[in-house]
Order: C-alpha cells, then structure tokens, then sequence
C-alpha cells in the first residue's frame, strides 16, 4: 500500500492575496520516503492543503490504491464525503478526476502533525510557502537510527539508503573526550556517502548540539574532533538533519 503524508502552509499578502505552499512525504513499498514541496497562489489554507493532496496523487504510483494522511479535517470532508462550499467542491472534484484518470484507489484519512511523516511535510511546506527550498531535498537520503542504552558499551547505528541497509555495532570508550553519545552520532555520518543528506533518530540531545556546535564541547580534543568531522560532511557535501531524540 502506498501512503502519503501532506501539509499545507499559507499567508495573507498586504494586497488580499495569498502565497501558500504544500509538502507531502511519499512512502512506497521498498522505498524510502521521498520529500516533494511547491509554492502556490491560493486564497485560503484550505485549497493549498487541497493542493497537497492533488499533488500526492499525482506522484503516487498509477494503478495503484493511495492513502493520504492529512491533519485538515476539511480536507477530508471535501474529499471523502463532499462536503464544503463551492471552491472546495471544486477542488475536491479535481482531486476526485486526477485519482480516477490514473487509475489511483485513494482514501484520506486523519493524523496528527506530530507523527514523524507528517511533521515533515509540515516543513517542507513552510519552507516553500517562503520560498526556501528545503536543504538536502533533492540529495540522494539515507535514514539512520542510532539505538544507544545507558548501560551498553556499544551501539547500534543502523542506515538505510535505496538497495543498501548497513548495520554497525560501535564500540565506544568511555576514557574518550567525546561523549558516548556523540562518538555514535560520528560513526553515523561516517557512513555516509559524498552528497547524501542524513536523517538521524534518536541522536541524544547532546550529540545533537554537539554537532551543531562543537564549540560546546567542555574539552578541547574533543570540539577538534567534532569539528574535524564536521568539516569533512561538509567537504563532502553530506547534511545532517535530525528526527526525535534519543
């Protein structure tokens, strides 16, 4: 089954127009996510959230059944059960005609924005609605999970990219400078490839901050090495963002 995860941004211009823009996370079997964003001229929220999901049937796979998640219950009664005024009628109605002209069995249904997919979509939708594009978007993605426990030495780094998962059992010395919890985030990226945007869970909150600013580290081998990593993901063109905390 094929789902997508849509959202919708939007602002009121001086002039009484509007600027709005959509995101929506697409999953397909075997796949990993991918992220699609646009900007739009829209004269409510709800037609750009409407627009999400026109777009979300329109990068589906043909011939294939889709749910669509969506936080917007107007969206749903539009959709579902034809409900709403005139202009959401109609949009409604080109979704409805977009779904059947590709043979796509679609049904929309409700989940919050704070699920992982949804969140997403979120901000790729503020980010087009202001006209940045989402760093990393169109970079090949890999998705990793750290899974660290306290009283371990080890842990688990687990990284998934199109046709390749790799699973690493890292070691880490608790005599070391760097936090036990960054010394597993460092071996994440070190797995990544030259041009790939990392999407890391559970990184705690200090490796998070550590990474995004070594100068936190309380010692100085220690804001070296975070630095040096740093500075080689960026040489290498690779992106770190991150999901949740460990």
């Amino acid at each position: 089954m094929n789902h997508a995860y849509v959202d919708a941004s939007w602002h009121e211009l001086p002039d009484g127009s509007g600027v709005g823009g959509w995101g929506l996370v697409l999953r397909t079997p075997g796949s990993l996510p991918q992220r699609f964003q646009g900007q739009l001229e829209a004269p409510d929220n709800n037609a750009a959230e409407l627009r999400a999901v026109l777009e979300a049937v329109r990068l589906a796979p043909a011939g294939e059944p889709l749910n669509v998640f969506t936080d917007n219950q107007a969206v749903i009664a539009a959709v579902s059960r034809g409900r709403g005024g005139p202009r959401l009628g109609d949009l409604a109605r080109e979704v409805m005609d977009e779904a059947e002209g590709r043979g796509v069995t679609l049904r929309v249904g409700y989940t919050p924005r704070t699920r992982r997919h949804m969140l997403s979509a979120h901000h790729l939708a503020n980010d087009a609605r202001r006209g940045n594009g989402t760093p990393g978007l169109n970079q090949s993605q890999a998705d990793v999970l750290i899974e660290q426990r306290p009283a371990l030495p080890e842990a688990r780094v687990s990284l998934r990219r199109s046709g390749e998962r790799v699973t690493a059992h890292v070691v880490l010395d608790p005599l070391s400078d760097v936090p036990p919890s960054a010394q597993a985030l460092l071996a994440a990226v070190a797995l990544a490839q030259p041009g790939e945007s990392l999407v890391v869970r559970r990184a705690s909150k200090v490796a998070q901050a550590l990474w995004q600013r070594p100068e936190r580290a309380l010692r100085p081998a220690a804001q070296a090495t975070l630095l040096g990593a740093r500075q080689a993901a960026e040489a290498a063109g690779v992106q770190v963002a991150f999901l949740g905390v460990g």
